[in-house]
């Protein structure tokens, strides 16, 4: 896999989320053998729909699973928090993934953008 799919897939498949600036193209290579490294299409459409559906509908605190059923692969999705940044809201994700026997949590923070996509701010993609 390369470093390029796994920094996408490790931001929230951000092909889905959003576009995620060259600034955030830091250190990836502490993902390749992580879950979201390991994910298959049908696994990725459906991180990326519960992944839209956590940002733009749940509430702080409240979980949104994903699913797989043909690979087994699952997850959720939680918003922590929700906050105002440069006039954009931006929400704290924690996601939580199990991939062909492997599982990762981690957290990001992203920002809405004026299309209404999610984006990982440039400052904040290098601190995951």
């Amino acid at each position: 896999m390369s470093v390029l799919r796994a920094l996408t897939v490790a931001v929230g498949t951000t092909l889905l989320i959003a576009t995620i600036s060259s600034a955030s193209a830091g250190n990836v290579f502490f993902m390749k053998d992580s879950p979201l490294a390991n994910m298959g299409e049908g696994d990725l459409e459906a991180f990326r729909s519960a992944a839209r559906r956590a940002l733009d509908d749940a509430g702080d605190g409240e979980a949104v699973r994903w699913e797989n059923a043909t690979s087994g692969a699952g997850g959720l999705l939680t918003p922590l928090s929700t906050s105002e940044r440069d006039g954009s809201v931006c929400r704290r994700l924690r996601i939580q993934n199990a991939v062909g026997g492997q599982s990762a949590n981690s957290e990001f923070d992203f920002c809405r953008q004026a299309d209404g996509t999610w984006k990982v701010p440039p400052s904040d993609a290098s601190r995951n």
